[in-house]
């Protein structure tokens, strides 16, 4: 692959944790930081001035610009002008199994490649796109015992040894429990090792949340703190409706679900009746439907735990595969693509010209409209 130039594209701290570790298996390849308004700010310097994978700071009016420099661009969610580029071969890598309808929504044809995690995936994408199984590349530290070793030694005075350590990641937006039970989870730390990671939205887009959780009691982790690393050092997971939740099945974490009000819930956009967080709910771990009871199902966990685990192993193997050498058969699908042995069949590329033709007729009224509106 030293022939070709790969680039992976983002605009926010988790889409550069997410693709690193491949990344930095990739010979020459780089990320590309898509500039979108102030969010440069909110990248730390250990990222900004990485080694294994260098940063390439891009205006995002000008990504456009891109298509033909390189061979590959591998994404996590759209950027500006992806319908538009024609040279540049673009690989969708999936960052999440929440919130199906934008997972699965049809931008997913302006791939040549999807790249998932496991069959569940492929399946549904495989409609619109080139799919692979390839697992989680993230993920694959998980079998590493340094990794481990690192995030023990890198949090040692985070937790208390003799408490079991809480987890709580919620998701952003309308579906985040934070407004309805951040005095509950903060109550936890009265007997429990509690850790808060906030969704990388919430923390860079919705500071208003940020002073509800203002306190001394638990240990607060933003959108630079690396989830897997908070992962090895706890024992329970809470969540609501957020990717979070299959990562911790991944690593074998059992999770609290805080449930929401259902009707509320599938009025938001961002999630149906068939999205896995809704539609296998109770497959995924121990519902909690007040805050006054978080603290009972955080016990029923404690005192059933080694059976829990074991109970969402089925589920864990039909969402990840090739969990231990995820990277590798990334890489050789990327290289499958590059050769040409990956191609559209006749339906999906029916979709991919239909689909591309609606975005830049979306575009040209967009420019129509802002014009007219300028006069």
């Amino acid at each position: 692959m030293n022939k070709y130039k790969i680039a992976f594209i983002g605009w926010n701290p988790f889409q550069f944790i997410h693709i690193k570790l491949l990344a930095s298996k990739i010979p020459g390849s780089v990320f590309i930081l898509e500039k979108r308004r102030d969010h440069l700010n909110d990248f730390t310097k250990e990222i900004l001035t990485n080694q294994e994978v260098p940063v390439v700071v891009w205006e995002t009016g000008k990504i456009k610009e891109l298509d033909g420099v390189f061979d590959v661009i591998v994404c996590q969610t759209m950027f500006l002008h992806l319908p538009l580029f024609e040279k540049t071969k673009i690989v969708m890598l999936q960052y999440g199994y929440a919130k199906e309808p934008h997972n699965y929504g049809t931008w997913r044809a302006l791939a040549d490649l999807c790249l998932v995690y496991g069959s569940y995936p492929e399946k549904k994408l495989s409609t619109y796109a080139p799919s692979k199984a390839v697992g989680n590349p993230r993920l694959q530290l998980w079998y590493d015992e340094d990794f481990h070793l690192i995030a023990k030694n890198k949090y040692i005075h985070s937790t208390d040894d003799g408490l079991l350590t809480v987890l709580y990641m919620p998701t952003w937006g309308e579906l985040s429990s934070i407004d309805e039970y951040i005095g509950a989870v903060l109550g936890l730390s009265e007997r429990y090792n509690v850790l808060v990671k906030l969704h990388h939205n919430t923390d860079l887009l919705e500071d208003g949340r940020l002073e509800k959780i203002e306190t001394d009691r638990i240990h607060f982790f933003g959108a630079n703190d690396d989830a897997l690393e908070l992962l090895s050092i706890s024992d329970i997971v809470i969540s609501d409706y957020s990717g979070a939740i299959f990562d911790a099945i991944h690593c074998e974490k059992p999770v609290v679900l805080l449930d929401k009000n259902e009707n509320e819930i599938l009025e938001e956009a961002k999630i149906d009746t068939h999205s896995l967080e809704f539609n296998r709910r109770d497959e995924l771990g121990y519902r909690v439907a007040r805050p006054s009871d978080l603290i009972d199902g955080i016990k029923y966990i404690e005192e059933n735990y080694d059976y829990i685990v074991g109970e969402k192993k089925a589920i864990k193997s039909e969402l990840y595969e090739y969990s231990e050498n995820s990277v590798e058969k990334c890489i050789e699908a990327i290289n499958s693509l590059i050769s040409g042995d990956i191609v559209r069949n006749q339906m999906q590329s029916y979709i991919h010209d239909s689909v591309k033709e609606l975005y830049q007729l979306k575009r040209q009224y967009n420019i129509l409209k802002k014009s007219k509106n300028g006069r």
